[in-house]
């Protein structure tokens, strides 16, 4: 029974076929895509339009004179010209003055908030290691000749420093 191989399943992927829709064009058998191409388009376009085909009305030809074809604009002025000391001027600034004007219209004066006083962290952190360098110098004193002692207060005293700083830098917020 143990010697039995279990039957494994492979999987594969099923052969990629690719059908060409389009018949490829090359260089030089006239349906390659080019500008020559496009104006030949186009002309033979505006033929069919001549002949009374469907599409849209041919427009008319640009005039000689013009740059690129592009007709020249003709429009008549309603208004004449604004000058510079005239009632009529309008100014960026009297924009933005009118807008500002408007703003202090609209809302109410800022009433200022009252000036958060300094975070009271520091002096009770300085006072906590004041504290504590006072009771390590008492201890070294008193127990000068007992070194296991003096070794176990200060890591002691290190450790109460270091749980009092958590506290107060990383777990309180400011008071």
């Amino acid at each position: 029974m143990d010697d039995e191989k279990t039957p494994v399943r492979r999987l594969g992927l099923k052969p990629r076929e690719v059908i060409p829709t389009d018949a490829r064009s090359r260089p030089g058998d006239g349906t390659e895509i080019s500008i020559a191409l496009m104006i030949k388009e186009n002309q033979l376009a505006e033929a069919r339009l001549a002949a009374g085909g469907r599409g849209v009305p041919a427009q008319p030809a640009p005039e000689a004179g013009d740059p690129a074809g592009f007709k020249r604009n003709d429009f008549t002025p309603v208004d004449p010209p604004a000058r510079p000391g005239d009632d009529a001027v309008i100014t960026v600034d009297d924009i933005l003055r009118e807008n500002q004007e408007r703003l202090r219209a609209a809302f109410p004066e800022l009433i200022a908030m009252p000036v958060r006083r300094k975070s009271r962290r520091n002096r009770d952190f300085a006072l906590i290691l004041g504290t504590a360098a006072i009771a390590g110098a008492v201890l070294v004193i008193v127990f000068r000749h007992d070194l296991p002692v003096i070794g176990l207060a200060l890591s002691a005293i290190a450790l109460l420093v270091l749980v009092f700083t958590w506290i107060l830098f990383g777990v309180m917020d400011k008071y």
